[in-house]
């Protein structure tokens, strides 16, 4: 037991920040609000350019998921490795999403479903609540849990295995084969093989060991890749344009998104994996360079990363609410100033809202962070 704590101390000493963590997030908070926004694209009829730009956008934030899923996996190697107590560990992922979870869930049931529930017997909204919250059903952003909480339940097990590679220097065929295997699994979703599985922690297996390998490698990708900005840019806009390619097919042939086959897919998803380590590194390049910047615009991204989270869980309220505005001054999906509203507002609002929720007491529990005068910031 000695060495366990001992072991627990020198992994649990204090570390540096690392501010690129904080950038990054803001990147991918803010892709999962264009997504959201982008995504009503597939509700317009006919093929067009306001369809093209939209496609295009939303292709290219889909980094979101498989980004905040590498942080997770930077984080968690950087913070626990070795001998870490287990049973510590699960306490601290629980507190960290847990409560945020049931809350929001509770949230979300109540806000999308109240006309229905109204009429309800309290048993069978109690029974709703409590299904949204098993299934990660409660509104269409918050199934991330179910794939967060996979990652954190399997962590101490990909930990040791990844660790079993590294020292026979076999590192990286470990992440090429998690590579292959959520390759198979994702292109298997789109045939009658699996159709029928639900997206779980399979789907983003590679983006996961990816983080736990840019953890080991930090300071060669740190100081590594500067200079390919440009190869990453142009990399990733025509993996971004390939990716898309087959969709576009399928829109232009006579289907709606809905209704175009699995199989137009699979050419997307081989492609997926290499045009989203593409835009990690650019992303992460960015990063680097607004770490030395102090702009309004390098604060601000800043400040968004350390709400981050917050905003992920609130913003579809206001997103939905703004829809709903939108739809009684005759502004939908086929005019482009809906896509920029149902960004910007949603934005606004959320920072907004989340600010003040920091200031309340237990607000880390609410929106996972704390105003720092309270000494207790999210982890």
């Amino acid at each position: 037991m000695a060495n366990m704590n001992n072991a627990n101390a020198t992994n649990h000493k204090k570390q540096d920040t690392i501010e690129q963590i904080n950038f990054l997030r803001a990147f991918g908070v803010l892709a999962v609000i264009a997504i959201h926004a982008t995504g009503y694209f597939t509700e317009i009829k006919k093929f067009n350019n306001l369809v093209l730009i939209n496609l295009l956008t939303d292709v290219f934030s889909q980094f979101a998921v498989p980004l905040f899923i590498l942080i997770s996996g930077f984080v968690l190697a950087r913070n626990y490795r070795n001998n870490f107590p287990i049973r510590q560990f699960y306490k601290k992922r629980i507190r960290s999403i847990i409560p945020q979870y049931l809350i929001f869930s509770v949230l979300y049931t109540c806000f999308i479903n109240s006309e229905v529930m109204r009429n309800n017997a309290l048993s069978t909204n109690v029974t709703l609540i409590l299904r949204n919250i098993w299934q990660s059903d409660a509104s269409y952003h918050l199934w991330f849990f179910a794939i967060i909480i996979q990652c954190y339940i399997f962590y101490p097990f990909i930990i040791k295995i990844y660790d079993h590679f590294k020292i026979r220097n076999r590192a990286e065929l470990l992440i090429s084969l998690m590579l292959v295997i959520q390759v198979a699994f994702m292109v298997g979703k789109h045939t009658p093989y699996l159709a029928a599985t639900k997206i779980n922690f399979i789907a983003y297996l590679f983006y996961f060991g990816l983080g736990i390998y840019s953890c080991d490698h930090y300071e060669k990708l740190k100081s590594g890749f500067n200079r390919l900005t440009p190869l990453f840019l142009a990399t990733t806009l025509a993996l971004t344009i390939g990716a898309s390619y087959f969709i576009i097919v399928g829109l232009t042939t006579g289907y709606r998104y809905n209704t175009i086959p699995n199989y137009y897919f699979i050419g997307s998803e081989l492609i997926y994996p290499i045009l989203r380590i593409s835009s990690f590194l650019l992303l992460f390049n960015l990063a680097n360079n607004l770490v030395r910047k102090k702009s309004i615009v390098a604060k601000a991204l800043y400040k968004i990363g350390d709400y981050s989270f917050g905003i992920y869980l609130i913003h579809i309220f206001f997103n939905q609410s703004a829809i709903k505005i939108l739809k009684n001054y005759n502004i939908n999906y086929n005019n482009w100033q809906f896509y920029l509203i149902i960004f910007v507002v949603p934005l606004v609002l959320s920072y907004m809202s989340v600010r003040l929720i920091t200031y309340l007491p237990y607000s880390y529990y609410i929106i996972g962070y704390m105003n720092k005068s309270r000494n207790n910031k999210r982890t």
